[in-house]
């Protein structure tokens, strides 16, 4: 028979279990939270409380809807905007990390691509995901969740699948694969992508080179080889007006983007206030603002510039039946600089003037090497209006339509004047085209078309409807952050030399 000492024994030892039992309960219950609610594990694990602007994001992220490959967190491509330091890589990592718990304790595969701008800065959000999975509290939400010993670069890893009791026989085994959109980009199998701001710099994202390449490697290399009903989601911020949020990551392609600028307007005051108080005060992001207005626009507004001593407002481009007859005609011509042709367009601007107004006819726009190409483009496009005519063997000929023709006086340019003389008048005596170097004009680009801009307001400019210069129209509404500005200065040169023609008078 057991001794009283004993007995007094086991009642404690029956008791200390019960307690512990109770304690375990507890703790499974915050487990059980940080599984379901995406906000508390950020608390839990991270110990970072999601600010406000983060619960919102949290709802776009987690929409609690299913796809084919997906749980919790199907929905629609989304691009989240918002101000540089909202914590937008902080918010991505515990999301990716929180992604694959819940689809591992579901016992489903998930297949991450992540993106962002060069592959160092995605291995380097890859190397703190694996952390977040190998702390203590995430393995204790996440129990079945553990890195697979033999898959474990920062650049390509992968959970062990057999220990979480997933099947994924005669599949390639990988949980996260990390790349950049600019260079080259793998074409791995996925069904959620993630990009975590695309965009480092405004000088990088300025080449026309690498926007393009980013483009491409999202539409031909990306985006083909997601599965059905996988996901895209963007954080990221503004940089240009032509970045790969206004061309690619954009409603027109079907992408969700939710907007965050970082100072806000409080609905009931009225006054402005920060997005974020406790990490940034409406002083320091007034006096950002000061600073720089235009970064400030782009990479804390997320709104694209368009101001007036810049740019023109959209409604001020008018288009409307032109005129058949003028009382001059003219071709205002800005050539690339570029010996390699790769920065800048060769543009020519047609447009003729009656009284006080100038209609803007025609354009070509177009990159070519030589002078005698560019001599064809100019000849093809009077050719089109009449202006020259051409006959049936190809030759051009003069007709009693005269056309004065101006470009700046600078060193290249003069060689295709010299070009013009000895090929257009010399050989094929095209005497009714008139060339007019620009010369003594110091002021710069900004100053040049603010000459003309009263003229616009004046609605004194009127374009061609049935003609598309959609391309001269972005310049003249983005001018200033616009990666060209060819078309602007042929308009410049032609309406400076119309209204001069005419002895109006242009303030300078």
């Amino acid at each position: 028979m057991p001794s009283h000492r004993h007995l007094a024994y086991r009642r404690n030892a029956q008791a200390a279990a019960k307690k512990h039992k109770v304690r375990k309960s507890d703790k499974e219950s915050l487990f059980k939270k940080a599984r379901e609610d995406f906000g508390y594990f950020c608390e839990y694990v991270a110990d970072k409380p999601p600010a406000e602007h983060h619960k919102e994001w949290h709802r776009q992220l987690v929409t609690n809807n299913d796809s084919s490959c997906l749980l919790k967190i199907a929905g629609p491509n989304i691009d989240l905007l918002g101000p540089r330091g909202s914590a937008k890589s902080t918010v991505l990592g515990l999301f990716t990390a929180w992604a694959i718990g819940i689809h591992t304790q579901a016992k489903k595969p998930l297949q991450i691509l992540y993106l962002s701008y060069t592959v160092d800065i995605a291995r380097s959000k890859s190397a703190t995901i694996k952390r977040i999975i190998e702390s203590k509290k995430y393995q204790e939400v996440f129990p079945t969740v553990k890195l697979l010993k033999n898959v474990t670069s920062n650049e390509y890893w992968s959970i062990d699948h057999k220990f979480a009791g997933i099947d994924v026989t005669g599949e390639e085994q990988f949980t996260l694969c990390a790349a950049g959109l600019k260079g080259s980009v793998t074409s791995k199998r996925s069904q959620l992508v993630i990009i975590d701001d695309p965009i480092k710099s405004a000088s990088d994202i300025g080449n026309p080179d690498i926007r393009k390449m980013m483009q491409d490697n999202w539409n031909a290399v990306i985006a083909p080889t997601m599965f059905e009903g996988g996901r895209a989601i963007c954080l990221g911020t503004r940089f240009r007006h032509d970045d790969i949020h206004s061309t690619t990551f954009c409603p027109q392609n079907n992408w969700m983007q939710i907007v965050l600028s970082a100072i806000l307007n409080n609905d009931v005051t009225g006054e402005e206030e920060s997005y974020w108080p406790e990490m940034w005060s409406l002083d320091y992001l007034k006096e950002k603002k000061r600073q720089a207005p235009i970064a400030f626009s782009f990479q804390y507004m997320n709104q694209i510039v368009r101001q007036n001593e810049l740019s023109l407002a959209p409604e001020l481009l008018v288009k409307a039946e032109i005129a058949t007859e003028f009382d001059t005609l003219g071709i205002g011509v800005d050539l690339s600089a570029g010996t390699k042709e790769k920065n800048d367009y060769t543009v020519m601007v047609l447009g003729g003037r009656i009284g006080d107004k100038i209609h803007i006819i025609d354009y070509r726009r177009l990159r070519v090497m030589g002078n005698l190409e560019k001599l064809d483009a100019l000849k093809e496009l009077l050719n089109d209006w009449s202006v020259i005519g051409k006959q049936e063997d190809g030759v051009y000929f003069p007709t009693y339509s005269t056309c004065d023709i101006w470009s700046e006086a600078v060193q290249y340019q003069a060689s295709l004047e010299a070009d013009f003389k000895r090929i257009c008048l010399n050989n094929e005596g095209l005497y009714n085209l008139i060339w007019h170097p620009v010369k003594g004009f110091r002021a710069d680009k900004l100053a040049r078309f603010r000459g003309i801009m009263g003229m616009f307001e004046d609605r004194k400019i009127v374009f061609n409807r049935y003609r598309n210069f959609t391309t001269m129209f972005e310049e003249l509404t983005n001018f200033g952050v616009s990666s060209h500005d060819d078309c602007v200065d042929a308009l410049v040169w032609l309406v400076t030399g119309l209204t001069r023609k005419g002895k109006l008078q242009l303030d300078y």
